[in-house]
């Protein structure tokens, strides 16, 4: 009897486990992730791959919390295209407080099945640009208008407003989009958005960029291309100026190679990259070629401050932080500033070393000089001429040095 009990007890606990096991295999779930950032090729496949993950869980929904200034066009449509045929519901919420869906993110944004914003964040902005941050002809901005356009029809959005996002780079705040009907709802959590959109509470399952991922998306960042790009400049600089470091050399072409590589993704401007690449050599000039003039170095350093301006187009909403372009440039300058202070310095202390100490200098002639012969000077035995007789054992002064023989004069001063 005992042993019945107990086997009964075993089975009783493994029914409890295989129910919890097949409740929570049957309970609905959603995916949860991030878009954050410029929107780049690597965040395109990393959407991908969520969205996929979705489709194998059979998930509720997936849901995107959506911070970002916009990114490049190409990314921004494959994006809307896997939006527009998931067959697992696609909820855009901008967060948290102060978030944007700015530029391509507002296409996202209205691409999505659900659309929600958290308080004090806006949406918009839309007009496109070229990948130099220049303006594109108008037979491209109706495409994207009638784009966005037909995106708003398909959501059931308003399509006049978003079109004025694209043609007019209007801008709405949460409330704003919501009064336009351009999102579902206004919401400060998700527990909010699955109310609104009465879904059983779901598992949730988070899903973030992996390693190789993140180092890339890490890679792509306008500060970062920024300070890779100058950093490398002067390494390859450097190493230029001093052949054999190496060093500076290598580590500098891997930086500006992987600046070039975030370049290839940003709306870059590539007078800034040239304005920035000229102050830098300006400098180097200044200080290798002819030191001590201080004109390059100026202008140098005005060429790299414009260059640093210049290098993004800021109404991509791709630019450089203002206080890292200041510290940089300033950093640059005053190095550059005290080795070519020091080098003013050297050049004008007259250097006498050699031959340049022997100009002035009193010596005994050894031999007649008729003109030529040996004299002696600080010990140092010389063939020297002179204009005049001198007979040996008179006293010389060396007036220069002319290839390997000391012009003299008799007497003892010049």
């Amino acid at each position: 009897m005992r042993k019945f009990y107990v086997v009964l007890v075993v089975a009783l606990f493994l029914c409890h486990g295989f129910h919890q096991i097949v409740s929570a295999e049957n309970s609905p779930k959603a995916i949860v992730s991030e878009i954050t950032g410029v929107i780049t090729p690597i965040t395109e496949e990393f959407i991908h791959r969520v969205l996929n993950r979705g489709s194998a869980e059979k998930a509720q929904a997936v849901i995107f919390f959506l911070d970002t200034p916009g990114g490049l066009e190409e990314s921004m449509r494959n994006i809307v295209k896997a939006f527009l045929q998931s067959p697992v519901p696609i909820v855009i919420y901008v967060t948290p407080q102060g978030a944007r869906a700015a530029s391509a993110g507002s296409f996202l944004l209205i691409a999505a099945h659900h659309a929600f914003m958290s308080p004090n964040t806006t949406v918009g902005a839309a007009h496109p640009v070229t990948v130099e941050g220049q303006a594109v002809s108008e037979k491209f901005v109706n495409d994207a208008a009638s784009f966005m356009r037909s995106l708003a029809e398909t959501r059931g959005r308003n399509p006049e407003i978003a079109e004025k996002m694209v043609r007019e780079s209007l801008s709405l705040t949460e409330k704003e989009a919501l009064e336009h009907h351009l999102i579902d709802g206004v919401a400060s959590s998700i527990e909010e958005i699955f109310d609104t959109l009465r879904f059983e509470k779901p598992q949730l399952i988070k899903i973030e960029m992996n390693w190789k991922e993140k180092t890339l998306q890490y890679i792509l960042n306008p500060n970062l291309a920024y300070l890779f790009l100058t950093l490398g400049a002067l390494g390859i600089i450097f190493e230029l100026a001093n052949p054999g470091a190496i060093a500076p050399g290598v580590f500098g072409g891997i930086l500006v190679l992987l600046a070039f590589y975030a370049f290839s993704v940003f709306p870059v401007n590539f007078v800034g990259i040239l304005l920035i690449f000229l102050g830098l050599l300006f400098l180097a000039l200044d200080l290798l070629v002819v030191p001590g003039i201080g004109i390059l170095s100026v202008g140098g350093v005005v060429s790299l401050f414009l260059g640093s301006l210049t290098l993004f187009n800021p109404e991509r909403g791709i630019t450089v932080s203002s206080s890292l372009i200041i510290t940089v440039v300033l950093c640059i300058a005053v190095f550059f500033f005290i080795v070519l202070l020091g080098i003013v310095r050297t050049v004008r202390q007259r250097v006498r070393v050699g031959i340049e100490t022997l100009a002035g200098k009193i010596g005994i002639a050894k031999d007649d000089l008729t003109p030529e012969g040996f004299v002696v000077v600080d010990g140092e035995l010389w063939w020297a001429r002179s204009e005049e007789p001198v007979k040996k054992g008179e006293k010389i002064c060396v007036l220069r040095k002319e290839g390997q023989i000391l012009i003299v004069k008799r007497g003892d001063h010049l």
